[in-house]
Formats: C-alpha cells, structure tokens, sequence
C-alpha cells in the first residue's frame, strides 16, 4: 500500500504537536492519532484528515479535510478545528 505521506512523517508530526499514535490500521491505511481531547484520524493514501473534537456550541463534531499536503498536516495538527475549504462537517 502506497502512502502519499509517510507514517513516519505523520508520526513526527503528531508527537510535534503532543498527539500520540494509538491505532494504525494498516489495511486500510488509516493512522488515528489523540492529545486526550482531540482525536484526528489520518487515511494515508487519500490524504483525507478527519478532526473529532467538542464544539463548544455544536457539541462532539467532526471535520473531514480531503487531499490534505504536508503542510496542511502541520496546521491541522497545530490547529485541529481549522477550515480548510476541501472538507465537510459531520455532527
């Protein structure tokens, strides 16, 4: 399976930010990261980024990124309720 960002760069990217890497789910690709109230899930070959997080007016939410670069990665992770304008929001 071909990953558009390496684990490893996700990894050192997350542990920047103080996430730590509690599942990865090789089969499908996907990385799930958490600093204890945040969690961000990461699709590798996608590069689609999903946020859970509480929204203090909306309640627990999630934000999916598609086609997330590096450097989106970095921001998302330093600022995980950032939009983007390549995603959707679930409730």
């Amino acid at each position: 399976m071909t990953f558009r960002i390496p684990k490893d760069t996700t990894d050192t990217i997350a542990k920047k930010h103080g996430y730590v890497c509690f599942d990865f789910q090789e089969n499908i690709g996907m990385a799930s990261y958490s600093d204890g109230a945040t969690r961000i899930n990461i699709y590798l070959t996608k590069m689609t980024v999903a946020t859970c997080l509480h929204h203090p007016k909306k309640g627990s939410t999630q934000l999916f990124r598609k086609n997330v670069d590096q450097k989106m990665l970095e921001e998302i992770f330093a600022y995980p309720r950032k939009h983007t304008g390549v995603g959707y929001y679930k409730k």
